[in-house]
């Protein structure tokens, strides 16, 4: 008779029970430790969007996690902190057992600790910096929270409770200062400081120059003396004050303030001696130090002194801490061993991010600025040690945005048989990335600098308004094609031309490099159009697809019976400028302000040069007899932005 092996039954009732008794042993430490890890990766990768995020597709998974990182660490840290305060009082009844077990009282204001933020990334979007007041009501509401947790946890005669005062002096100052950071960066607050700074920079150059003596023929020398550039300690150094000055007018932009002519006739004499390519650059050095400004806690000029300090005591109080628990936990067995690797972890973690964020600041343009300004032997010992150092290529952000643009192609988007499949969180439709090269920057700036030449004051937003017809006059074409830019409204005409461009490029294909700028700034107008419509004017909307088709190809004919290849190539690539100028001059700098969080956008950089670039310096002497007139700021500062190689252009 064969034997009958009978399997006990599963008793679901008590692997239940053993779930939810092994859930309420973790939960609460396996939250603390998430929260922990969520503070490193946002530590080491919160800054790295503004050159990474939306790059190829890495840089788009990392701005991704950052993102979901963003929202869920104060989350996180909330709900732990609530979870705390119900356990905290003398034990934990897990349902099957009652052994007593403390949880350790610090563990509260550690999670304040956490709230607070790290330095790399205080908002995730402008808009995070309107929701200041929010913050600090949280502050309040999780300060009770934490102070209640640790009156039970004193009730409850915990042996390391005092330990819980250099950590709550530590929360409160960390979150502390990330809602002051983000009252600083609200639109109302952001407002009032450029009128300050409009004002600081009017006074500083009122005591040094005259209007007179500041338009005609200022030499570089000059402007040093003005600025107080005379004695910086390298010309690495200078290179960023300079950028700084360039940001404080930047700010006047960003507030559509008013700018004095003084302010933007400095700043074209900062440019005027650079390459197209260093003046690119030193508008790089602007934009990050407005990204720092609207979305880190870096320390910039603003109360630096204050927050040093608060710093400095913010680390004393972590290591004190670390110091007295390690001291006290000997003496001491009411924690289980788990709890108190996990307090090792969350104090040694603290005061690790602690020491990186310092390091990240010392190497950062904000510490370089400051320690150059200041003129003193320590400080200049100072900044010879960090130039120098190895590690300065390691902490230091010489990166400032991706430096490159994404391509769409609609005409192969429409052969592909899967294009509406490939999209996926908007970025399946990006088909490549292109570098934006020397060789776009100089044609770019060169074509502005030649476009501004042609007219005479006052005609700026006549020139503004041009997105191609002006090239087809020049080029003797415009009977040809001027039917595709002044029939047609801008997005018809936008995309009468990308069709036009690839269709000609199929019959026409050269290795010249007018013809692949001009691929290239097709097809990423394309990209802009597709994916970040908040950088384009409202009124780029959606034209008619099937006549735009028949259009494109008659287009491309007409091209083609043009004169030669190269010839057509460098009308094509001339009508792209324009049409890229026409949208950067028409959207407000919110879209801009947007784009610097998700690694910058060429179209940005445009803005910059293209809006202000074409007013003649020539006009100072007629026009500008009072010497604070102004200029209304959509129209004027970034004039020196793209005059990077040629002087004024006297009047005739």
């Amino acid at each position: 008779m064969p034997m009958i092996i009978r399997r006990p039954k599963m008793n679901l009732y008590h692997l239940s029970g053993r779930v939810i008794e092994l859930w309420n042993q973790w939960e609460l430490r396996a939250m603390m430790l998430l929260s922990l890890l969520l503070q490193i990766f946002l530590t080491v990768t919160g800054s790295r969007r503004k050159y990474t995020a939306g790059k190829y597709m890495a840089g788009f998974w990392l701005g991704m996690f950052v993102w979901l990182a963003y929202l869920s660490a104060d989350w996180l840290a909330t709900v732990s902190l609530g979870l705390l305060a119900r356990s905290q009082g003398g034990s934990e009844s897990n349902g099957t057992t009652s052994k007593a077990s403390f949880i350790p009282a610090f563990w509260a204001p550690m999670l304040l600790v956490h709230l607070g933020g790290p330095d790399t990334i205080t908002a995730y979007s402008e808009e995070d910096n309107e929701l200041w007041s929010r913050h600090l009501l949280q502050l309040l509401t999780q300060l009770s929270i934490a102070f209640y947790a640790s009156l039970r946890s004193w009730w409850s005669k915990d042996p390391l409770i005092y330990i819980i005062i250099p950590i709550f002096v530590s929360g409160i100052i960390k979150y502390g200062e990330r809602i002051w950071v983000l009252w600083l960066a609200s639109s109302k607050k952001f407002w009032d400081s450029a009128n300050e700074e409009r004002m600081h920079l009017q006074r500083q150059i009122d005591q040094r120059i005259s209007t007179r003596e500041l338009i005609v023929d200022m030499g570089t020398e000059h402007v040093d003396g003005i600025l107080g550039f005379n004695n910086i300690i390298s010309e690495e150094a200078k290179y960023l004050h300079e950028g700084h000055f360039l940001f404080r007018a930047l700010k006047l932009l960003f507030a559509d303030y008013l700018v004095t002519f003084p302010t933007h006739m400095i700043s074209y004499h900062i440019l005027k001696s650079k390459s197209p390519t260093e003046a690119f650059k030193l508008i790089e050095v602007e934009l990050g130090l407005m990204y720092d400004v609207l979305f880190t806690k870096v320390m910039t000029e603003v109360n630096w002194q204050t927050r040093f300090i608060l710093r400095f005591v913010n680390f004393l109080c972590s290591v004190s801490a670390l110091l007295a628990f390690s001291l006290m936990a000997r003496n001491f067995h009411a924690y289980s061993k788990f709890d108190i690797i996990i307090s090792y972890l969350l104090l040694v973690g603290a005061i690790v991010l602690d020491v990186y964020s310092a390091i990240l600041m010392l190497f950062c343009d904000w510490a370089v600025l400051w320690l150059a300004k200041q003129r003193k032997l320590f400080a200049d010992s100072i900044y010879r040690v960090i130039s120098s150092s190895r590690l300065l290529s390691l902490f230091s952000n010489n990166k400032r945005w991706k430096g490159s643009m994404a391509q769409i192609d609609l005409t192969d988007y429409r052969k592909s048989s899967n294009g509406h499949k490939l999209k996926f969180f908007s970025i399946g439709n990006i088909q490549r990335w292109e570098v934006v090269g020397d060789d776009l920057k100089k044609f770019f700036f060169n074509y502005l600098l030649d476009k501004r030449s042609r007219y005479r004051t006052g005609h700026v937003s006549v020139i503004l308004e041009e997105r191609g017809d002006q090239v087809h006059k020049r080029k003797g074409c415009f009977e040809q094609l001027g039917w595709s830019v002044t029939g047609k409204d801008y997005p018809e005409s936008f995309l009468l031309w990308h069709l036009a461009t690839h269709q000609y490029l199929d019959k026409d294909y050269s290795d010249s490099i007018r013809c692949k700028m001009s691929k290239s700034l097709s097809d990423y107008m394309m990209y802009l159009r597709s994916d970040l419509p908040f950088v384009l004017p409202k009124e780029l909307g959606e034209p008619r697809e099937e006549p735009m088709i028949s259009d494109g190809e008659w287009l491309a004919i007409s091209i083609q019976s043009l004169r030669t290849s190269e010839d057509k190539w460098e009308m094509i690539s001339e009508v792209w400028v324009e049409m890229l100028t026409y949208a950067a001059s028409r959207r407000g700098w919110k879209g801009h302000t947007k784009a610097l969080t998700q690694g910058g956008e060429l179209l940005t950089f445009v803005a910059f040069a293209s809006k202000k670039s074409l007013l003649r310096t020539g006009q100072a002497n007629a026009k500008f007899s009072n010497k604070f007139c102004t200029i209304k700021a959509h129209t004027m500062i970034i004039v020196s932005k793209t005059l990077a190689i040629l002087h004024p252009i006297p009047e005739t």
